[in-house]
């Protein structure tokens, strides 16, 4: 199975996916690291190849995270070199998170990436409250 790893700023990575695993159970070989205020790149990295580590690469990692140019897109594009089978995809919510947690035993790693791209655009939507027309009498 592939693994997931979600790095965000603050505690956005751990709360999205509590909030996807609500609607789609808790999920294996999984992880997250929290960007905090005031923390160097260098630690987060240290605590980024601690995570990684305890989760199985076998199928390929898929690296998520917030802000494209962010401190965790910028650490997660150093160590992409360290990992054999990798992806990197920015912009997570939830409808992404929950099409990678239900796509990823079905689909590539590269095409996992791709769908999940695709689902988190979608996930955007703005809602226009409809006007009622209203017709004058003269």
């Amino acid at each position: 199975m592939k693994a997931i790893f979600v790095c965000t700023h603050g505690n956005a990575a751990k709360e999205l996916i509590h909030s996807a695993e609500m609607i789609c159970g808790i999920q294996e070989n999984t992880s997250f690291v929290s960007f905090d205020e005031g923390e160097s790149a260098e630690n987060l990295q240290t605590k980024i190849i601690a995570e990684v580590g305890k989760l199985d690469l076998a199928g390929g990692i898929l690296f998520l995270t917030d802000l494209k140019g962010g401190t965790p897109f910028n650490v997660l594009v150093r160590l992409l070199a360290n990992y054999r089978q990798t992806e990197l995809v920015t912009g997570v919510n939830i409808p992404l998170l929950l099409e990678v947690f239900l796509g990823r035993a079905t689909f590539t790693l590269a095409e996992l990436a791709k769908q999940a791209t695709d689902t988190g655009k979608l996930g955007i939507y703005h809602y226009v409250t409809p006007v009622e027309e209203v017709e004058e009498d003269f």
